[in-house]
């Protein structure tokens, strides 16, 4: 049987290109004139590598998403690659794991809070976590919610990939002994929640300069982690 995300892929070409979706993208642009760069919706999915504008897109898309089907599905196409990367770090021996992050992914889309800001790759790809591990009663579930409610829609594409996709070495690093609490606590709130450096060494009784070089020295470390793996 072919796989979920293999066969989500595979209709999104015939979505993508479906009178409906022409439809749906002019009727977008109306709404919202952010969207009126789109000819259609290859183009839409084709800006979650443009770290300019993919997150306003999907800030726009999300609040549409509760009422309209197209614009939940565009939101689930686009947030696809993160969910790949649950797969592998949660689900991992779990032969239903792609079925069920899919299932609560799509959920949480048309469930999201039409008032909630942020980054809505980093909230939808931190609550599908959260979620998947309560439903398999697992002992690690690592409390990241304060995360997600703080994530900034700005952050920079490094940053984004340091906040959703590399979570799960976060988490490791900090069990193993990888790093500090504050550091920790440094990295989620100037990487995500775009506090200022200054101001998390200020809390810390630091001088900015010290903060700087221990942050870099566990993101060097959590980079290495990463590419090991």
């Amino acid at each position: 049987m072919e796989r979920i995300l293999q066969t989500l892929d595979a209709q999104w070409l015939e979505v993508a290109g479906s009178p409906a979706a022409q439809q749906a993208v002019r009727r977008w642009a109306g709404d919202h004139p952010l969207l009126d760069r789109f000819a259609d919706l290859h183009e839409v999915v084709a800006c979650r590598r443009d770290p300019e504008t993919v997150h306003d897109v999907l800030l726009v898309l999300a609040r549409f998403a509760p009422t309209d089907d197209l614009a939940a599905r565009t939101v689930l196409q686009m947030l696809l690659p993160g969910i790949v990367r649950l797969v592998g770090t949660v689900g991992h021996g779990d032969p239903d794991a792609q079925d069920e992050l899919v299932a609560i992914a799509f959920e949480r889309i048309r469930t999201y809070p039409t008032t909630r800001n942020g980054s809505v790759a980093a909230n939808v790809v931190l609550d599908v976590r959260k979620r998947y591990l309560q439903l398999r009663r697992t002992d690690n579930v690592v409390p990241m919610a304060s995360i997600a409610e703080t994530a900034d829609e700005r952050v920079g594409p490094e940053d984004h990939v340091l906040g959703v996709l590399l979570i799960e070495e976060i988490a490791d690093a900090q069990r193993d002994g990888m790093m500090s609490g504050p550091v920790l606590d440094a990295i989620m709130r100037t990487r995500l929640g775009g506090e200022r450096l200054r101001d998390v060494a200020s809390e810390q009784g630091i001088e900015p300069e010290l903060l700087c070089l221990r942050r870099w020295r566990a993101e060097r470390r959590l980079r290495s982690l990463a590419l090991a793996g």
